[in-house]
């Protein structure tokens, strides 16, 4: 988690919870299909390119109205990516003292014409008048011979090129790698010039040059996508109509510039046509659908300890619920499944859920836990258990929360065998919460046929080559478990 991103919630999430993972409208992206490297990058550009951008400044339905919404956090102060100070708003409307509007992509790289991407919220960000100043029109890149600082960005020289740089935070370096990786995507119609040629090349793929490919994709994976920059894409979203896809997609920059570009991209990962060289197809199927509206299907309500007894009911609007207020709160109540991953190469977990009655309590591990076994015992008391990493919705300030997707959560570590999943709740006479769950959903992903002569039992322990998994993604074959392609041959490990 980004130590300074933790230390706020957006003010639009004051009335929704937001989902670990973005909910972009079904079908935006299906152009983009069965694309790869270039031509990937061209599907993205037609996507993305048009937006209802806000006319520039201050005042109602200009930048600053939109940064009210965008990046201003729930105790009112400025979102600044390029300076510690901290400075609230004081008008929906207007800059708060001592900021400017920064074009992360400086409006000289195109001759200053002030058209869309003068005024696109994606390249535009809230910033220190100061630090504003110091940044001025340089490259992006990594401060070797530093010449200014405030603590968050660095001015100086680099390795790459002779004019000066700018280098943001480490908690700041992926949100910026791919806001660059839309402005050279949606505006790939632009011709560059000034400081952007020491970052940018005029053609349309790849437009990086090579030392900023390299710098933006490192960055990209050590500074993941996380929930406020979920958040900002989504208010953009709605102002614009358009979206960052490297954003909704963490990994769909190697596909377009990184590792996996010899490969397909697909919007829901389930296909992926393999290099000429050989390799096989795979299939997603749905191993578990249960929206525990009618029933609780395959799930079963196991007591573990407490005087409550069961637990878990279904109920035809909220799902499987879990309250054991009036059924002498003291539980710890397991709702469990068991499901086959024997056939797949890996698997993921999906449910949408809400807590209740636990205003300013954190319920997540201490109360209530998703976990998951490959060998379930005659009890969950006597199982060894391991956590699944589910989002949970903050605590409400009353009641109930909105309700919350879970995110996807991997089962590769489990593909090849059945295993047991749990939700588990517990209660105690001082601590009695609700937890509602429905939509439960365990996908899985099959491989397809090949000859059996192509498969090998064991992978071999020094074998350290590129290898990649039967989605496309580039995988650590020393790491990882599973299903692996390496120059045309199918391993196992």
């Amino acid at each position: 988690m980004k130590a300074y991103k933790n230390l706020f919630v957006f003010s639009i999430l004051l009335t929704v919870v937001l989902p670990v993972f973005a909910d972009f409208p079904e079908g935006y992206y299906d152009t983009a299909n069965g694309k790869k490297k270039a031509d990937l990058k061209a599907a993205l550009h037609e996507i993305i390119r048009t937006a209802s951008v806000l006319s520039y400044g201050s005042g109602s339905g200009k930048t600053w109205s939109g940064f009210y919404v965008t990046d201003r956090t729930s105790d009112n102060y400025c979102v600044d990516r390029y300076s510690p100070n901290k400075r609230q708003f004081t008008s929906a409307t207007q800059a708060p003292s001592g900021m400017n509007i920064e074009h992360s992509f400086a409006k000289s790289w195109w001759g200053g014409t002030q058209n869309q991407a003068y005024k696109d919220i994606f390249n535009l960000k809230p910033s220190d008048s100061n630090a504003n100043t110091q940044k001025s029109n340089y490259a992006m890149g990594e401060v070797t011979n530093q010449t200014w600082s405030n603590g968050s960005i660095k001015i100086g020289y680099g390795d790459h090129v002779s004019n000066r740089i700018w280098e943001p935070a480490d908690n700041w370096k992926g949100d910026f790698a791919r806001t660059y990786m839309y402005m050279v995507t949606c505006y790939s119609d632009l011709t560059w010039r000034s400081n952007g040629l020491d970052q940018l090349e005029n053609n349309q793929w790849p437009t990086f040059n090579d030392w900023t490919t390299e710098m933006v994709l490192r960055w990209s994976r050590q500074d993941p996508v996380d929930e406020i920059e979920i958040a900002r894409n989504e208010a953009v979203y709605k102002i614009q109509g358009n979206r960052n896809p490297f954003v909704d997609f963490p990994n769909l920059c190697e596909y377009v510039w990184g590792d996996s570009v010899d490969y397909a991209f697909y919007v829901d990962g389930a296909t992926t046509v393999l290099p000429d060289d050989g390799g096989t197809e795979s299939e997603t199927v749905i191993l578990v659908d249960e929206a525990l509206t009618g029933g609780l299907g395959i799930f079963r309500d196991v007591k573990s300890d407490g005087t409550a007894g069961t637990i878990w009911r279904s109920d035809s609007k909220f799902g499987a619920v879990a309250n054991a207020y009036n059924s002498g709160k003291v539980a710890d109540n397991y709702l469990l499944a068991d499901v086959d991953l024997t056939d797949c190469t890996s698997a993921s977990l999906e449910f949408v859920h809400q807590t209740g009655f636990n205003k300013g309590v954190e319920v997540k591990d201490k109360y209530f836990s998703v976990l998951v076994t490959d060998d379930y015992s005659s009890s969950p008391e006597e199982t060894a258990w391991e956590p699944l990493d589910a989002n949970f919705p903050a605590p409400p300030s009353s009641g109930w929360t909105s309700t919350a997707k879970s995110g996807t959560i991997s089962l590769d570590a489990f593909a090849g065998r059945p295993i047991t999943l749990a939700f588990r709740y517990i209660s105690t006479s001082s601590a009695c919460y609700g937890w509602e769950i429905r939509d439960v959903k365990v996908s899985g992903v099959r491989a397809g046929a090949t000859d059996i002569d192509d498969v090998m039992s064991n992978y071999p322990a020094t074998l350290d080559t590129k290898a990649y998994d039967l989605t496309g993604r580039r995988v650590n074959p020393m790491k990882a478990k599973g299903v692996f392609v390496r120059k045309g041959r199918l391993y196992i490990k």
